[in-house]
């Protein structure tokens, strides 16, 4: 595309560059000039000077320079012809694309046609009860109804084509235009009939399409139209055009799913909203939104394909992510849409929702992570691989890092929820914190075995598997000699009910079946074997669980202070401790 100096030097001198740069970053005045921090480069010193007059401006920093229109292509995106266009739009000049003159001409006529069935959709609507009703069902003014243009197509199939004819059209550019289609008897018909109309602009305020809804139950619920060279889906969003400079002033860009969902809330006084056409979310929809503000928002339906949807988009956004690319999510409650919400329920409750957005990673890992039980070690092995892959996918270094970080702090929190054994460092006395049959298992022996009870004493009185009271009634049978009348013959009624608790559970028969070192029957040499051998591996386990606690609490305080591996071994370190310790 060319086009030509005049107009574009016309457009640098109806556009005061300084104050286009101080939406981006502060600016400080010395004599004709402004001077700022570079916005394309990291620096707490001013080095970038701005001239008004020239309309141009220089980094002695970095070296960066440029005009509006350099600004408009690398701080929003746009491409060299697309920032010309908008900013010509914007102080209102007629441009001129030298190269694309007769591909403009010949568009003229297709978008003439598009205006002229805009009007009559909307004339329909104005008789047509149907419609009427279905409108007023939905709560929407009639400020907001011609805001839109909405309108309604004939029951009829030729009526909009017959129409046209009238305005010496030729059937050529009528089918060109996509309001008409040929039918199977290759036969012209209206493309659109019985349906609410909602007229689709492009980025530039042309009409380059309809979306079509029925009124009642039949499918599909929404048609638009056919492809072509001025209309392709995957690069509009409905509404971006009339919401762009409130969406550039308020900083705020809400995507939602559908146009009923968009025009409600543009009801509700909510303007910045827009959506895909009836598709998923693309690379070039995110591109275009990036244009106009730095964080959109996503908000699809609250009901499983729209979480599905979400997510979907928040994955295929990764490699796309800077720091002035960003993407955050709202998740609705299930089954509702903005839409049936808002009319639902009131307007402020719908702004809490706006105030509470989720950040791609808090979207990503709360989603991904309810699809698998990350209490099963497998599982955590394949969650953490899940993660890793989608980190991989994020180009930019610093995103990269700091979402790796997030995630990290996450997977450490989920890990925390699920394990009591973590939430102090004396973590061991509570119940079911360790095989509990296992520990009366040891008290037992040391009843039964009167030769072995100094050994079993001294190994247990040196390691931290007794409760509080296991140890206090070891103790108590060990320096009174109680025992030595014969384990049998022990009168439960002398001791605390503590006591007599700890004695009925080391003397229960389950105990002996399951340990039969507990047995007076055992070999003596093998048992005290055996119990050594348990109560060293406890001791090693209970001594990794307090190193886990301690890596845990680290890493809460300082999540960058550890690596993602180095996590997901403490991950894996405390399931296979945590296993045996159950």
């Amino acid at each position: 595309m060319s086009f030509s100096k005049n107009d574009l030097e016309t457009i640098k001198s109806k556009i005061q560059l300084s104050s286009e740069i101080q939406k981006k970053t502060k600016l400080i005045k010395k004599g004709n000039d402004y001077w700022c921090c570079c916005l394309f480069h990291d620096e707490k010193t001013p080095s970038c000077k701005i001239n008004d007059d020239l309309g141009s401006y220089y980094c002695f920093g970095c070296g960066a320079k440029g005009d509006i229109f350099t600004i408009y292509t690398e701080l929003y995106n746009f491409s060299f012809p697309e920032a010309v266009k908008e900013l010509a739009q914007r102080v209102g000049i007629r441009i001129v694309d030298n190269f694309d003159a007769n591909i403009n001409k010949k568009n003229d006529k297709i978008y003439k046609i598009l205006e002229i069935s805009t009007k009559w959709f909307q004339d329909n609507l104005q008789t047509n009860k149907d419609c009427q009703i279905y409108l007023k069902k939905r709560n929407l003014s009639e400020e907001t109804i011609k805001y839109f243009k909405l309108g309604f197509s004939s029951s009829a199939k030729q009526t909009l084509y017959e129409f046209l004819k009238e305005q010496n059209f030729e059937d050529k550019e009528l089918l060109e235009s996509n309001v008409v289609k040929l039918d199977k008897n290759n036969k012209i018909r209206d493309f659109f009939y019985n349906r609410l109309m909602f007229p689709i602009t492009n980025e530039y305020g042309k009409i380059v399409g309809f979306g079509g809804r029925v009124l009642d139950n039949s499918n599909p619920k929404y048609i638009n139209s056919p492809e072509s060279g001025f209309f392709k889906k995957r690069n509009i969003l409905f509404n971006l055009f009339q919401a762009k400079q409130t969406i550039r002033s308020k900083k705020n860009m809400l995507i939602c799913e559908g146009y009923m969902d968009v025009i409600s809330l543009y009801d509700k006084n909510i303007k910045t909203a827009v959506a895909p056409l009836g598709t998923s979310l693309t690379d070039s929809h995110l591109q275009l939104s990036w244009k106009y503000v730095n964080k959109p928002t996503l908000m699809f339906d609250g009901d499983a394909s729209g979480l599905k949807a979400s997510f979907k988009s928040a994955v295929m956004s990764l490699p796309y992510l800077t720091p002035s690319k960003l993407l955050q999510f709202i998740i609705l409650p299930n089954e509702y849409d903005p839409d049936t919400y808002i009319n639902e329920f009131s307007l402020n409750k719908f702004a809490r929702f706006l105030k509470n957005p989720l950040s791609i990673v808090d979207f990503i890992f709360q989603e991904s992570s309810k699809s698998i039980d990350l209490q099963k070690s497998d599982n955590k092995v394949i969650f953490d691989n899940y993660i890793d892959e989608l980190v991989s996918n994020i180009k930019d270094t610093k995103i990269r890092y700091f979402y790796k970080n997030e995630f990290k702090t996450l997977f450490f929190k989920k890990l925390k929820s699920f394990s009591n054994k973590i939430n102090t460092i004396n973590i061991i006395p509570k119940k079911n914190s360790l095989k509990e049959k296992q520990i009366f298992s040891f008290i037992s022996a040391y009843l039964t075995h009167i030769n072995l009870r100094n050994q079993i004493y001294s190994l247990l009185t040196k390691s931290d598997l007794l409760s509080k009271y296991q140890n206090e009634f070891l103790n108590f049978i060990h320096k009174t000699g109680l025992v030595e009348v014969g384990i049998d013959n022990i009168n439960t009624d002398n001791f605390s009910k503590i006591f007599s608790e700890i004695y009925q559970k080391s003397r229960d028969n389950s105990i002996f079946q399951l340990f039969p070192y507990a047995s007076k029957d055992y070999d003596e040499e093998n048992a005290l074997r055996e119990i050594n051998e348990s109560i060293n591996n406890l001791n090693t386990r209970l001594l990794n669980l307090k190193k886990i606690n301690k890596s845990l609490e680290d890493i809460e305080n300082n999540p960058s202070s550890m690596t993602w591996d180095e996590l997901k071994n403490i991950s894996f370190n405390l399931h296979n401790n945590e296993e045996a310790l159950e």
